[in-house]
């Protein structure tokens, strides 16, 4: 008597039950996703700016680095030697030579030697603002969770009347908008570059879960106290990232801002924190519609750890409440957040968004694209929302 395989096995099982084996294993697969989906989405610590380290071969003004995801990004990126001796250097687009990747120094501080073991990164800069030669102050914005780490830059020239408040984003470091700064000094504003609860630095909250935007916004309240307590009487918020969704969840919160706002400059902001999750399941392989699925049990986990409320947080539909003129940039190659996102902001509100859509940019690399027109552009922003800055 022969042995039933396999097959003729399955076609012998009931139908009712095969479904239901395979109920279970995709509720089963859903569970599993969510539980992933919801720890990433809520708690984001980590000491380290994105980046690689690679031996640095140098030929006159060019540098020789192997091939990998940063190095080989289009744009600028930035390199800085660890050893023997300390420096910093901007390098222009990626040239292929072989099997190893050209770029050209386009601005250099020390000197970085040849046969050097190198940190290179899409975000330029790894440290404080002393990297690129700025004088800054370490200080702290006192909330009633403790005291929150931050960066101070003064107005090169003027009286001190405006400031910048720069917000990091999930994950991120305050290292990453550094690449902003020399325009932000340019403009004659002053800025500090603050981190808000539950990041890397700063005070733990209960069980150091974030809000995606919502309680983060009450430290950029007290970042303002901060300015107001300087003698600074108006600002304007600049986020990245979730930091732009907490900037605007800041805005929202007009009446209890301690001195004016008049502006909000973003950066690949996340504005559907639902869409976010979804879109961040597909780019990791899932179906559209077990995406859908993970994300919705993904938003009931973070709901029950956390009590995130994700209307609070949804600001396209809170698209027309805003009344500050705004400053988009989202670059199209964008997997984490994606562009359409900012699309639909824009067309939500043109009359206030000032939108570039930045062809080939990956997350918050639209600077390294094009630095000229972000430059450009921020200043003359900065022009608009805070007329006079830095002059006295």
């Amino acid at each position: 008597m022969t042995r039933p395989t396999i097959l003729n096995r399955l076609k012998s099982t009931r139908k009712r039950r095969i479904a239901g084996w395979a109920a279970l294993a995709y509720t089963s697969v859903v569970i599993a996703g969510a539980f992933v989906g919801a720890e990433i989405a809520v708690r984001s610590k980590t000491r380290w700016v994105k980046g690689t380290f690679v031996p640095v071969g140098r030929r006159g003004n060019s540098v020789y680095l192997p091939a990998s995801p940063e190095t080989l990004s289009k744009g600028v990126i930035g390199m800085v030697p660890i050893r023997p001796n300390r420096g910093h250097a901007l390098l222009g687009e990626a040239k292929l030579a072989g099997t190893l990747v050209r770029r050209d120094i386009l601005r250099e501080r020390g000197r970085i030697p040849d046969g050097s073991v190198a940190w290179a990164s899409t975000f330029v800069y790894n440290g404080t603002p002393a990297q690129l030669g700025v004088d800054f102050e370490d200080t702290v914005v006192k909330t009633d969770v403790g005291d929150l780490p931050a960066w101070f830059i003064p107005q090169l020239h003027g009286d001190p009347d405006a400031i910048a408040i720069v917000i990091h984003g999930h994950g991120g470091q305050r290292a990453q908008a550094l690449r902003m700064l020399p325009t932000l000094m340019k403009s004659g504003v002053a800025s500090l570059f603050v981190t808000f609860r539950n990041a890397y630095g700063a005070p733990r909250v209960g069980k150091g879960y974030h809000t995606l935007g919502d309680q983060e916004a009450d430290d950029v309240l007290a970042a303002l106290g901060w300015a107001k307590d300087h003698g600074f009487k108006r600002a304007m918020l600049y986020g990245f990232s979730m930091g732009g969704n907490v900037a605007l969840c800041a805005v929202q919160r007009s009446d209890r801002w301690p001195i004016p706002v008049t502006g909000v400059a973003l950066d690949c902001p996340a504005l559907d924190w639902r869409d976010t999750i979804r879109s961040n399941g597909i780019r990791f392989g899932l179906p559209a519609f077990l995406a859908t699925h993970i994300g919705r049990f993904t938003e009931f986990l973070v709901t029950r750890r956390s009590g995130q409320n994700f209307d609070t947080v949804d600001q396209l539909s809170a698209a027309s409440k805003f009344t500050l003129p705004m400053l988009l940039f989202h670059g199209t190659r964008d997997r984490t957040i994606p562009v359409r996102q900012s699309d639909q902001f824009a067309k939500l509100r043109p009359d206030l968004v000032e939108y570039h859509r930045v062809e080939g940019a990956k997350h918050i690399r639209c600077w390294n694209i094009d630095p000229k027109m972000y430059d450009d552009a921020l200043e003359k922003f900065i022009a608009k929302v805070l007329p006079e800055v830095g002059r006295g």
